[in-house]
C-alpha cells in the first residue's frame, strides 16, 4: 500500500518514515503543501498523511483543494493539541479522520489501518484466499496456519495481488504501487522479487498461485490447486459442489484444437491450391489465374498458421506468397523453390492433422457464455430465474451458502451477482464477498436481496459497492428486471468488439483469445454488411482485416471515420503485410493500432487494452460532470429518456425529483467557490449511497440535481426523499476562514405519464409545482 506523507519537521518525517516503512507500507515524503499536491496530481495513493501547519499550502487548504478537484483518497489530518477549530476545519474540509501531536505512533498505525480498510469500498481486515491469510495489523502471512517469512517487497506483492484477486498487473504497474519516486528500480528487479515469492509461497504449499500471463504481467490464480483438489472428487461420502473452471490458457489450448479440428478441410482446400500450382509447374502448365490463386491461398495460410503455434509453416507461406507475388516470369530457380516450399508447407499441415487430440478438444462456449450467479438458498427462485431466461441463451448458476460461493467465485468472473445478504450466512462475510467483487478489475456487478428498506441499509450496501438493491419478498420477474438494468450500465466493463475478415479461421481463432478475458467478440466474414452489423451491436472496438474481397479494411475504416457517431471509435487493424507502406497507409486512414499476423493473443490484448483505456477516459470526461462525478445533462438526459422507454414498454411510471441548492450563488459569492464545491460534491456522494437500485442519476448545472426512478410512485419517492433530505438538513459546512453554514434544498416530485410525456414536458411540470424546502 502506498502513503504519501506531508510533513515539514524533518525529524517527526523521519520517525514517521521509519515506522510506516516497518510496516510495510511505500511511503513518499514532501516537506509542503503545494508539492504535495503535485504528487497527488502525478500518483495515485491508497492514503494521504497530511499536517496542517505546512509552508506555501496548508494542510487544511490542501485538503479542500483535493476534495473540489474529485480526489477521494483517504486524509489523516495531524494537528496541535490545542488547534480544535483546526480539527473541525479539516473535517468539514473533507479528511477523513485527524491525530493530535505528539503522536502515538501504534494509534497512528491502527488509524491509518481502519481509513485504508474503509476507502471507497471497504476491504476484510484479514486478507484470505483459500488457506493463505494476510494480516495488515501484525503484517503476517501464514498457508494452513504455518507462518510465511516474507520480504518487505515481497508481502508487499502478495498484498497487492490478494486486494486485486483477479487484476493482471505488469511489471510497471508493480512498480508504480510498491516503489517510491527515490528507489525506482529496473524491470527485472520486479522479475527477480515475483520469483523469490513464488518460491516462498511453493514451500508453504501453495503452488503456483502467481500466474505469469504472457505479454502482459502477473497475477494471482490459485485455481490450478483448487481445481486438483476438486478433481479429488469425494469427502466423507460428499461430492464437492463446485470445481474450478479451466485455467484461460488451457481453454485457450483446448478451443485451438476444435477449431483445428473444424477447419481442417478449408486448411486441406488451401493446400490443394497449392498442390495444383506445384503440379501445373512441372508440367510447365501454370496459368495466371492459377497463380493469383495460390498466392491468396498463401496469405491466408500464412495468417493462420502461426496461431496454432505451427511458425514454421506461417514462414514457408509468406515465402510462397511473396514468389508468386513478383512480377514476370518465374526463373528456373523460383521453380524448383516453390517446389520446396510447397512440399515442405503440405508435411506441416498433414502431420498437424494427425497430433490434434480431438478427445481434448473440447469448445469453450460454456465456459465464457453470458453467466448469472444467484447466491441464495430458495432453490425456487433460481429454477424461476433459469426458465425466465432459457429463451435468450443466458444461464443463471444457483450457490446455495456462502463458503461454496466464496471458493467458486475466487476462479470465477461472472458478469452479475444476485446476492441474499440476510438468508445466505453471516452478514460480515457477506459483507466482504460483495466489497471483494466490487473491487476487482473489471468489478464484478452485485444486486443485493435484503429483508428491510432502511435508508441506512442501502448507504451500507452503496459503500460496500452494490450496484442493486431489491427487498424482500420478491419474485423472479423483479430480479431479472433489475439484473438487466444493471447488466445494461455495466456493458462497458464487458467490452464488445466487432472483428471483420473474411477468413473464418481468423474469427474462430479470435474469439477464445477474447472472450475469457470479458470481451464480447461479433464476427463478420462478409465485409458488405459492415454498416448493418456496426449499427446493430454498436460495438466498443473494431478489428478490420486489411486485405479482404469487394471492400478491404482501408476502405471500410474511410467510411468509419466519416460519420460523425463513430468518428472516436478505436480501430486495430489486421494485416500479414509488414512493410511501412501498409502500416504508413493504416494510420492514415484514422487506424489506431496494427497487429501482424499470425495474431498472438498477449500482443492482441494488450494492444486492445489500451485503446480502450484511453476510449473511456475520453468517454468519461464526455460524459460526466468533473466535480460532482454525475452524469451531466447530456449523458444524463439520454439515461432518463431510456428509462421512460423502458417503462412504457413494462407499462410502469418514472418519477423524476428536481433537487436544487437555491442559495449555491449566495453561497458563492459570500464564502467562494470552493465552499459551493464542497456542498456539491458532498451532495453527490450522499445521492450516490441512497439512490443504487437503477436510478438515474445527474447533475445538470447551477446546483440542480436530478433523480430518475421506474416502477415507483410519487408518495413513495417522496417519503424515500424526506428520509435523505433529513440527512441534507444535518450537514453543516465550513467556509476557508472559518465561517460555518447550513444549505436549503428545494425539490419537487413529477410523474410519467401523469405529468408528462418527454423529459422536457416532466421538466416543466416541475417547474411550474410548488416547491418543497429541506
Amino acid at each position: 500500500m502506498r502513503i504519501l506523507l506531508i510533513e515539514d519537521e524533518e525529524i517527526l518525517a523521519s520517525v514517521l518514515l521509519k515506522s510506516l516503512t516497518k510496516q510495510h507500507y511505500v511511503v513518499d515524503v514532501v516537506q509542503d503543501g503545494q508539492m504535495g499536491w503535485e504528487y497527488t496530481q502525478s500518483t495515485n495513493y491508497d492514503l494521504l498523511l497530511i499536517d496542517v501547519g505546512l509552508p506555501k499550502l496548508d494542510g487544511i487548504t490542501l485538503c479542500q483543494r483535493l476534495r473540489s478537484g474529485g480526489c477521494f483518497t483517504p486524509i489523516l489530518l495531524m494537528t496541535a493539541r490545542d488547534g480544535s477549530k483546526e480539527r473541525i476545519q479539516g473535517l468539514d474540509a473533507g479528511a477523513d479522520d485527524y491525530l493530535i501531536k505528539p503522536l502515538d505512533l501504534e494509534e497512528l498505525q491502527a488509524r491509518i489501518r481502519a481509513l485504508i480498510r474503509r476507502g471507497d469500498r471497504p476491504c476484510t481486515p484479514i486478507l484470505e484466499v483459500g488457506a493463505l491469510r494476510l494480516d495488515p495489523s501484525s503484517c503476517e502471512v501464514t498457508y494452513n496456519n504455518k507462518l510465511l517469512e516474507l520480504t518487505a517487497k515481497e508481502y508487499s506483492l502478495l498484498e497487492l495481488f490478494l486486494r486485486n484477486p483477479s487484476r493482471v498487473f505488469s511489471r510497471g504497474d508493480i512498480i508504480e504501487h510498491l516503489w517510491t519516486f527515490d528507489d525506482p528500480p529496473q524491470e527485472e528487479t520486479v522479475k527477480s522479487h515475483i520469483k523469490y515469492l513464488r518460491q516462498k509461497l511453493k514451500a508453504g504449499g501453495a503452488v503456483d498461485w502467481i500466474e505469469n500471463v504472457y505479454g502482459l504481467g502477473y497475477r494471482l490464480n490459485p485455481g490450478r490447486e483448487q481445481g486438483r483438489q476438486g478433481e479429488q472428487g469425494k469427502q466423507g461420502g460428499k461430492e464437492k459442489s463446485q470445481v474450478a473452471s479451466p485455467q484461460v490458457e488451457e481453454q485457450f489450448q483446448q478451443a485451438m484444437g476444435g477449431l483445428w479440428k473444424q477447419y481442417e478441410g478449408l486448411m486441406v482446400q488451401r493446400l490443394a491450391v497449392l498442390e495444383e500450382l506445384a503440379a501445373a509447374l512441372s508440367k510447365e502448365t501454370l496459368t495466371q489465374e492459377l497463380r493469383k490463386s495460390g498466392e491468396r491461398e498463401a496469405h491466408k495460410l500464412a495468417g493462420v498458421l502461426g496461431m496454432f503455434e505451427q511458425d514454421n509453416g506461417t514462414l514457408l507461406a509468406r515465402q510462397i506468397e511473396q514468389i508468386l507475388g513478383k512480377d514476370g516470369d518465374l526463373s528456373v530457380s523460383e521453380n524448383r523453390q516453390l517446389l520446396g516450399l510447397i512440399e515442405g508447407l503440405g508435411n506441416i499441415i498433414n502431420l498437424m492433422g494427425q497430433n490434434v487430440d480431438y478427445q481434448t478438444s473440447a469448445a469453450i462456449a460454456p465456459e465464457i457464455s453470458t453467466r448469472l450467479i444467484l447466491i441464495d438458498p430458495n432453490l425456487q427462485l433460481g429454477s424461476q430465474l433459469q426458465q425466465l431466461v432459457e429463451c435468450m441463451g443466458i444461464c443463471w448458476q444457483q450457490i446455495s451458502n456462502l463458503e461454496d460461493a466464496k471458493n467458486f467465485l475466487q476462479t470465477t468472473s461472472p458478469d452479475l451477482v444476485v446476492l441474499n445478504i440476510d438468508d445466505i450466512g453471516w452478514r460480515k462475510e457477506s459483507l466482504a464477498l460483495l466489497s471483494d467483487l466490487a473491487t476487482r478489475t473489471p468489478p464484478v456487478p452485485v444486486l443485493v436481496l435484503a429483508a428491510t428498506d432502511e435508508l441506512v441499509e442501502r448507504v451500507t450496501f452503496a459503500q460496500y459497492g452494490a450496484r442493486g438493491f431489491l427487498v424482500k419478498p420478491v419474485t423472479a420477474a423483479q430480479v431479472w428486471d433489475v439484473s438487466s438494468q444493471i447488466l445494461q450500465r455495466t456493458r462497458s466493463l464487458r467490452v464488445n468488439i466487432l472483428a471483420v475478415d473474411d477468413d473464418p479461421l481468423i474469427l474462430a481463432a479470435l474469439r477464445p483469445m477474447l472472450e475469457p478475458w470479458g470481451m464480447r467478440m461479433t464476427g463478420l466474414e462478409n465485409p458488405l454488411r459492415f454498416w448493418e452489423v456496426l449499427q446493430s451491436t454498436k460495438p466498443d472496438l473494431l478489428i478490420l482485416d486489411v486485405e479482404m474481397p469487394h471492400i478491404n479494411g482501408i476502405e471500410l475504416c474511410r467510411a468509419v471515420r466519416t460519420d460523425p457517431q463513430w468518428q472516436e471509435l478505436p480501430i486495430v487493424f489486421l494485416t500479414a503485410h509488414r512493410e511501412m507502406e501498409t502500416v504508413q497507409q493504416v494510420f492514415a486512414v484514422g487506424g489506431d493500432d496494427y497487429v501482424i499476423k499470425p495474431v498472438v493473443g498477449a500482443e492482441l490484448l494488450a494492444r486492445i487494452t489500451h485503446r480502450l483505456e484511453r476510449s473511456r477516459l475520453l468517454q468519461s470526461l464526455s460524459t460526466k460532470d468533473s466535480l460532482t462525478g454525475l452524469a451531466n445533462q447530456f449523458q444524463s438526459n439520454r439515461d432518463l429518456q431510456h428509462l421512460i422507454a423502458q417503462a412504457e414498454k413494462n407499462q410502469q411510471s418514472v418519477c423524476l425529483a428536481i433537487l436544487s441548492v437555491t442559495d449555491l450563488r449566495q453561497i458563492n459569492i459570500k464564502y467562494g467557490h470552493q465552499a459551493g464545491n464542497q456542498v456539491l460534491q458532498r451532495w453527490s456522494r450522499l445521492f450516490q449511497s441512497a439512490f443504487c437500485s437503477g436510478e438515474v442519476l445527474g447533475y445538470w448545472g447551477n446546483g440542480e440535481f436530478v433523480v430518475g426512478v421506474s416502477g415507483l410512485t410519487k408518495t413513495e419517492v417522496n417519503h424515500r426523499l424526506s428520509e435523505i433530505l433529513t440527512t441534507l438538513r444535518q450537514q453543516i459546512f465550513t467556509a476557508f476562514k472559518g465561517d460555518r453554514f447550513q444549505v436549503i434544498c428545494n425539490f419537487t416530485v413529477v410523474e410519467y405519464p401523469n405529468d408528462g410525456l418527454t423529459i422536457q414536458s416532466l421538466y416543466q411540470a416541475a417547474a411550474g409545482r410548488n416547491i418543497v424546502s429541506g
